[in-house]
């Protein structure tokens, strides 16, 4: 393994939440070998009293211990949104140290996620093909993997940004701007194509160029299909997800549909050595972000199935190969 990538962590208002995270992040191999830098943003102008003693219980937690070999705090002054706090340490990071895994606030990790995570970024950082490495995947209730697929990773034609890392190089080809966007739209093969990525994708990308959603991580997405790259995957997630109770601004409430089991996560992972679009797993993928809605008698079936450990019987089957 050459040099550890830096861990970004970006937090906001939620300590309990980024205690979590920050605890597990410390249990995990290399963490005593590695840098870490904590984003803290500042407060909105009209923040009330309660909200901006969130924050400062915030930059209390990240200051309450040594979590890995070296610690640095960054506190926004004023609040900047998720989007641009992103942008902004990636890129500060990055052109600093060549290469950035990034957290946010509500990720519980394994302790081999970091193990993992700078494993993949050394063995595709000469895959040009290759723009991201995750440390999560869809839920399972939502994507099945063959079971007789013989890695430990997949590539995936949509960067996953719930634990992500990713090179300077790769990072700087990003048009933050999405000027591009106007001639994928006009152009319907281009359209069709950009739905691959999952037929939520277009409509996302039209909210954000409305100025309706703010995310940097739909715009990172486009610079892979732009580019022609994919992300790769874990199988078995190396994080559990405790932000979805509604304490985030950018999450609701959706009870245990992205908690993972961390016993599974894969201490020696094998890795994609020629990257390939396996289309068993495309088509999951594709299919676990279709637009298409069940009828209200159909999810409480599937919700009822879940409950008792069965496999949902009503699933929308929606394919990239036919």
């Amino acid at each position: 393994m050459t040099t550890l990538a830096p861990i970004i962590v970006f937090c906001y208002n939620r300590p309990w939440h980024v205690e979590q995270t920050l605890e597990a992040l410390s249990c995990n191999e290399l963490a005593d070998q590695s840098i870490l830098y904590i984003y803290c943003d500042g407060p909105k102008a009209d923040a009330s009293a309660e909200q901006r003693q969130k924050i400062t219980d915030v930059r209390h937690v990240v200051r309450k211990r040594q979590w890995c070999k070296e610690v640095s705090i960054v506190e926004a002054e004023h609040n900047k949104g998720l989007a641009n706090s992103i942008i902004d340490g990636v890129s500060d990071v990055i052109n600093k140290h060549g290469k950035v895994f990034v957290l946010e606030d509500d990720l519980v990790s394994s302790p081999y996620m970091l193990k993992y995570v700078n494993t993949a970024l050394d063995f595709y950082e000469d895959y040009a093909g290759v723009f991201s490495v995750s440390v999560n995947r869809p839920p399972l209730s939502k994507m099945q993997i063959p079971k007789d697929y013989p890695f430990d990773v997949f590539a995936c034609l949509r960067s996953y940004s719930t634990g992500w890392g990713t090179w300077k190089d790769r990072w700087n080809k990003v048009d933050w701007s999405m000027d591009d966007f106007d001639r994928c739209k006009q152009n319907s093969d281009m359209l069709r194509a950009l739905c691959r990525l999952g037929d939520d994708f277009p409509p996302m990308m039209q909210l954000l160029e409305d100025g309706k959603i703010d995310s940097w991580a739909v715009r990172f997405s486009f610079a892979h299909f732009k580019f022609h790259a994919v992300a790769i995957l874990p199988c078995k997630s190396y994080v559990t997800n405790i932000g979805f109770d509604g304490t985030g601004t950018h999450s609701g409430t959706v009870a245990n549909v992205y908690e993972n089991d961390l016993s599974e996560s894969v201490l020696n992972p094998r890795m994609l050595e020629i990257v390939y679009e396996d289309d068993r797993i495309i088509n999951a993928f594709y299919s676990a972000f279709t637009l298409k809605r069940r009828p209200l008698w159909q999810k409480l079936i599937n919700y009822i199935a879940r409950k008792f450990g069965k496999k949902p019987p009503f699933v929308i089957k929606k394919k990239v190969y036919v």
